[in-house]
């Protein structure tokens, strides 16, 4: 183990906050930042390369501190104690548990239909907000879709807000990213049911008759699905409110399409 930082102007502190302020930083580097043990742990067991951990004794929970820091020093983690001060410094969020892990990034690279599972794909359109994308991950991934992707995305996939939204699940749902022509022609070589929700539709989404093999397409948070979608729509529905919202945020009309997608099909 290395000789512990204390310094909060270190030279690898100082690198620990480009890498999180910065997408063109994390880009030159091919790697990220994640803090918190269980995000840091959610993307260790799902496989991800880590190539390094610093901690810090003052923050950690003591129970881990011998028997999880010995574990991933065996599994070829380079570990490195720092002081409180010099934690905090490269820290985002307001409380931490003292674990901050760089992460190797992976390729989000669109793959042949049949190296991917697509009984339930969702396609999220011109996504903005890091934090709405980690939220939707983590409910795609709670409700068991197949793959994520994401069409002429605006969001860096990388950004500490979308890892700390999700809870670490960025690494259990593939996630793959292109132009909107290259996912609607994967769409249509998969043989998708392409469907879309809107509150103008007659239809119920309750009525609808879903079927395994089913795309769920998703708008921006600012101007929903563009003519580019709207166009290559195989079938509209709606999610039927009683109050007096006229729509929902993205994270949770997912939900409610991957429930009954789930209820309707028998997916337990």
């Amino acid at each position: 183990m290395n000789e512990i930082i204390i310094s909060p102007s270190n030279p690898r502190i100082k690198e620990l906050v480009k890498l999180r302020e910065s997408p063109r930083r994390r880009r030159e580097r091919g790697v990220f930042v994640v803090e918190g043990l269980d995000d840091f742990k959610a993307l260790w067991e799902s496989g991800k390369r880590v190539e390094e951990v610093f901690h810090c004794k003052k923050l950690i929970s003591q129970g881990y501190v011998s028997e999880s820091l010995a574990k991933w020093e065996r599994e070829g983690i380079n570990l490195q104690e720092v002081s409180e001060e010099a934690f905090l410094k490269a820290s985002y969020r307001k409380k931490s548990d003292g674990i901050l892990a760089v992460v190797r990034k992976w390729s989000l690279e669109i793959r042949p239909p049949e190296e991917v599972k697509h009984t339930l794909v969702v396609v999220l359109d011109e996504i903005e907000k890091p934090g709405n994308l980690g939220a939707i991950l983590r409910t795609a991934e709670a409700f068991g879709a197949d793959a994520v992707f994401l069409s002429d995305s605006c969001v860096d996939f990388f950004n500490p807000n979308v890892v700390r939204s999700s809870r670490g699940l960025i690494g259990q749902v593939p996630v793959f990213a292109g132009t909107k022509e290259e996912v609607f022609d994967w769409l249509g070589a998969s043989q998708l049911e392409i469907l879309g929700t809107s509150s103008k539709q007659s239809d119920s989404l309750y009525e609808s008759k879903l079927a395994r093999g089913t795309a769920f397409v998703l708008g921006s948070e600012k101007e929903g699905l563009g003519s580019f979608w709207k166009s290559k729509i195989s079938k509209w529905c709606k999610i039927p409110m009683r109050g007096k919202a006229s729509s929902l945020n993205l994270n949770a009309c997912l939900a409610c399409l991957l429930s009954e997608f789930n209820r309707a099909t028998q997916r337990h």
